[in-house]
């Protein structure tokens, strides 16, 4: 089973995650799930987990770069000392995220973006009691869900779809590349929480809980029926939203199968080959 090779950071619960100020983040390479935890995230009775964002990773890095790049005018021209720095930027992405927050009425908020997961480094700087939680899909069903989606984007135009099919794969390795990143520092490693996509449609109940204990806030089943709560999904740029308006269902789970055909597939398993077999997505007959 691909959860059994999972390397999972400790899931010992962030200590004062619960206090107001540290959002919970969400991020994975698109097409992974992280539309469904969304949601999830956002029946749950203490947590507020809108639309996508599109900004935090944005700030993050803007944070990064005055840090980095401008310094020395920051601190000796405008008295802007580098620990001045990391406040600033992380009050203006909760003002950002503030008065929906506010509005729901819910005592935490989380951020889900999919890109977020590329500044996870920075974020956990940025807020250090935050939890950054990854959500991790077989690379091959990400790929094969996305070339749908550059199918119908190019229409009747002509479209590459070995190439785009190893472009998709280099950017969900670059993604398991920062995974390593994370359980591997010290530093990072805490705040770092990884699911599976293909646990979470199978067994919610068992594959929330731990998440649930890791950001601090209890358990809650109601959490399983949101697709019960009338959301409006009109005009929204997550490709998942009409999916997450019906029940679970683990019919998506190795879709890779009759969706890539055999050199889309050798492209994908040309580039990602090594990571899948790391994460347990390999099976017996499978070839790296």
């Amino acid at each position: 089973m691909a959860d059994e090779a999972c390397a999972q950071a400790p899931v010992a619960p962030l200590r004062r995650a619960a206090q107001r100020g540290n959002p919970i983040f969400v991020g994975g390479v698109p097409r992974s799930g992280t539309t469904l935890l969304r949601v999830m995230l956002d029946t749950h009775p203490d947590i507020h987990c809108g639309t996508e964002l599109r900004a935090v990773d944005a700030l993050a890095t803007l944070w990064s770069a005055c840090r980095e790049s401008v310094r020395p005018p920051l601190s000796e021209a405008y008295a802007l000392p580098d620990p001045s720095l990391r406040p600033a930027f992380a009050g203006l992405i909760m003002a950002f995220l503030r008065p929906a927050w506010e509005a729901s009425g819910k005592p935490r908020v989380a951020e889900k973006t999919p890109w977020n997961l590329l500044v996870f480094p920075e974020l956990r700087e940025l807020f250090p009691d935050s939890a950054l939680v990854h959500v991790i899909r077989d690379g091959r069903d990400v790929v094969a869900s996305r070339l749908d989606i550059d199918r119908r984007a190019a229409g009747a135009g002509p479209l590459d779809t070995v190439a785009r099919a190893r472009e998709r794969a280099l950017e969900w390795v670059a993604a398991m590349r920062l995974r390593r990143r994370m359980l591997a520092d010290p530093g990072l490693a805490p705040a770092y929480y990884e699911l599976r996509y293909e646990s979470l449609v199978s067994d919610a109940r068992a594959t929330l809980r731990p998440l649930f204990d890791f950001i601090g806030v209890e358990h809650d089943d109601g959490v399983l029926r949101y697709h019960d709560i009338d959301r409006n999904v009109a005009g929204s740029e997550e490709w998942s939203a009409a999916g997450v308006q019906r029940p679970l269902y683990a019919s998506s789970i190795g879709r890779w199968r009759a969706s890539l055909d055999p050199a889309e597939l050798a492209a994908v398993l040309e580039v990602a080959g090594p990571a899948l077999d790391e994460l347990g997505y390999l099976e017996r007959g499978d070839s790296a």
